[in-house]
């Protein structure tokens, strides 16, 4: 298996989401199985079977998560500040609209667009990485090309 490569904050995030998965969330899936078999006969029994499909899914969620956990390699921001790595962030000007964002290129696992926490892997992800401060690159997206310049690098 290929290692999933995962900055400290991607980390912290699946062994929290793992705490919770593997207590509280599977506490509250057994007090539901419980009940749910309390009402009787299981063979036409929708709770139950709801309860034991969010038992199957939540293990096998815990079992994703190890897996990455166990075969991962973390990086810190391993840029020197010239150039954007992974687990940076920066301001990038999109040229077409004149927006800047505040950018932070993460591992394809920890992809947020809603915080704008961009995969490297992505159209905008391939064009910033590496990049330096004042490089027009060109953005090939599945939406349309568009320009962006890295502005500042954090």
């Amino acid at each position: 298996m290929a290692k999933t490569i995962l900055t400290l904050i991607g980390v912290k995030k699946l062994e929290d989401e793992l705490k919770f998965r593997t207590g509280i969330n599977r506490r509250e899936i057994t007090a539901a199985i419980k009940e749910a078999k309390a009402h009787g006969d299981l063979s036409e029994n929708a709770e139950y079977d709801a309860a034991k499909d969010d038992e199957a899914t939540n293990n096998d969620r815990i079992l994703k998560i190890q897996d990455i956990l166990n075969n991962c390699t973390i990086v810190g921001n391993e840029g020197n500040g010239d150039e954007l790595s992974l687990g940076g962030q920066a301001d990038v000007r999109f040229l077409d609209t004149d927006d800047v964002e505040k950018v932070w290129l993460v591992s394809t696992v920890e992809t947020n667009p809603d915080m704008m926490a961009i995969s490297v892997e992505s159209p905008l992800g391939i064009a910033i990485y590496r990049q330096k401060v004042g490089v027009k690159r060109s953005v090939e997206s599945p939406e349309g090309n568009y320009e962006v310049v890295i502005e500042k690098i954090y």
